[in-house]
């Protein structure tokens, strides 16, 4: 299951469900500890692993989109 992180609380993490768009928390001692809210992390046998690929993929959609929005 894919989720990304929405945020990052004292004991637990806020996360988007990729396939249901709903939030969920998590304990936050699942998750490695490099985590931040933007991240996007896979459950699996009920620990979090970052997905680096996927997360640096969203955020060159994102620059891009912010280009094109500066550009009017």
């Amino acid at each position: 299951m894919k989720y990304i992180i929405d945020k990052i609380e004292k004991d637990l993490v806020v996360c988007e469900n990729q396939t249901n768009l709903k939030m969920e928390e998590f304990k936050k001692e699942q998750f490695p500890n490099d985590i931040k809210e933007g991240d996007c992390v896979i459950l699996k046998d009920n620990i979090f692993l970052k997905d680096e690929e996927e997360t640096e993929s969203r955020k060159e959609s994102i620059r891009e989109l912010m280009k094109k929005l500066m550009k009017g």
